[in-house]
């Protein structure tokens, strides 16, 4: 049983598993330029958070378990502001490059913040 509206429902929950594949990526073959700007140990959180996040983001938005979504919600935000941290960190090389990855963390951030503002009063879908 999907969570009303299910169009929603499904995007996020792809949107969580792309975390969890990023994270898994990072896990995998961790990013010279991330390695380098974060460290080892921040490289590994920062994998932690995604794969976290994007693991039980996917497996409660489906049902609608938004007590659970919720931290979800949060390590994958974390993990996008680590992100932007490091992006900001890396040497200035081309500004439009900077921008347009900028543009892509906020926005990513700002989806998740809204579906965390979304979810925030409820413990389970309400029409349940």
């Amino acid at each position: 049983m999907i969570q009303e509206p299910r169009f929603f429902s499904i995007c996020y929950c792809g949107a969580y598993l792309m975390m969890a594949i990023a994270g898994t990526a990072v896990i995998l073959d961790p990013p010279r330029t991330m390695q380098s700007g974060l460290g080892e140990i921040l490289v590994h959180v920062w994998a932690g958070l995604l794969i976290f996040g994007g693991v039980l983001g996917s497996l409660t938005t489906l049902p609608g378990i938004w007590w659970l979504e919720r931290p979800a919600t949060i390590a994958c935000m974390f993990a996008i502001a680590i992100y932007g941290a490091a992006v900001l960190a890396l040497p200035l090389t081309q500004p439009s490059a900077r921008i347009v990855s900028m543009c892509f963390i906020a926005f990513a951030l700002l989806t998740f913040a809204v579906r965390l503002v979304k979810i925030k009063h409820f413990a389970y879908d309400p029409e349940k």
